[in-house]
């Protein structure tokens, strides 16, 4: 959502859907509004696009963001794997999984660091990487959710198997993330970004799907068999609700996003913006998994939590 990109005269709205892990670098073009305002014909400058006070913002903010989740998350996976190595028989939730997690947590804060130099710097490594960190950077997300969901499902093991198809099919669901998404802009305004809420496009409308699947709809169906069963240790305040509570928001988001690209839902310039800076910070939210989710399967090992089906 907002206008991120230089306006067109023969454009009434102009949008490009932002957010802080989509990215793409813009201004509206201040000769060409100016032009505008001086403009006696309104009919033209009604059809001037919207202004976006969240880009600004969103460059300023990103990239320290960005940075400053991605050492986080190093120093607290780091910590994770040394006490995994010093302590292998106090894991509530088994070494294995809590190895796993680490791993997705690491993968996510790696591919943190190109994209904050892309957004401070403009994306100078071309199409193919870009949709190699958008897979990667998917792919961990929805490993994690997968994890976890198998995880509260009592089918954490120590089978290979157990271990590789949540890996194999979350990278297989990032696919449309990546296919979604690309390289737009020129020069230094370049920038690798998912171009959101394109509603004719299979791969974007797969990408909402698998996000909906994984981070809205396993956990209400997890939460509703544990409440069917009477099952409250299976819902308490563990790693994978953790997880979900701070990725649940942006996967709302993703949902209202589209319902007003669509026109389901009443728009105007300034629930469009206002919808940007929601989109944005929904993401950044959700970022914040990779620096909690170390520490806190490193909490529930000091504590002596008990494993079993808590999750």
């Amino acid at each position: 959502m907002g206008n991120c990109v230089p306006g067109s005269p023969d454009i009434v709205a102009n949008r490009t859907s932002l957010n802080l892990l989509d990215l793409f670098n813009s201004s509206y073009n201040q000769d060409y509004a100016d032009d505008l305002t001086d403009s006696n014909d309104e009919d033209f400058a009604a059809a001037q696009p919207c202004h976006n006070h969240y880009c600004p913002f969103f460059h300023r903010a990103a990239p320290p963001y960005l940075m400053a989740t991605s050492a986080t998350s190093f120093v607290a996976t780091a910590a994770l794997l040394l006490a995994l190595s010093l302590r292998p028989h106090s894991w509530p939730h088994g070494r294995t999984f809590a190895a796993q997690l680490a791993a997705c947590c690491a993968l996510f804060a790696v591919t943190s660091l190109p994209t904050a130099a892309g957004v401070a710097w403009g994306w100078q490594a071309g199409e193919g990487p870009c949709r190699a960190v958008l897979l990667l950077r998917q792919g961990s997300v929805l490993a994690q959710g997968l994890l976890l969901g198998a995880g509260c499902c009592g089918l954490r093991g120590r089978g290979w198997c157990r271990a590789v198809v949540p890996w194999v099919a979350a990278m297989a669901m990032a696919v449309p993330a990546a296919l979604s998404g690309g390289v737009a802009g020129t020069g230094p305004s370049t920038q690798c970004l998912h171009r959101s809420a394109d509603v004719d496009s299979a791969a974007h409308l797969l990408h909402l799907a698998v996000c909906c699947c994984v981070l809205l709809l396993l956990p209400a169906a997890l939460l509703t068999a544990a409440a069917l069963r009477g099952m409250r240790g299976e819902v308490g305040s563990g790693v994978g609700w953790l997880f979900w509570v701070l990725w649940a928001p942006h996967g709302v988001a993703m949902v209202v996003e589209l319902l007003l690209e669509v026109g389901a839902m009443p728009t105007d310039c300034g629930v469009f913006e206002s919808f940007d800076f929601a989109l944005g910070l929904s993401a950044a939210l959700g970022g914040l998994h990779c620096c909690l989710v170390p520490l806190v399967l490193l909490l529930s090992a000091f504590c002596g939590h008990k494993g079993g089906g808590e999750c």
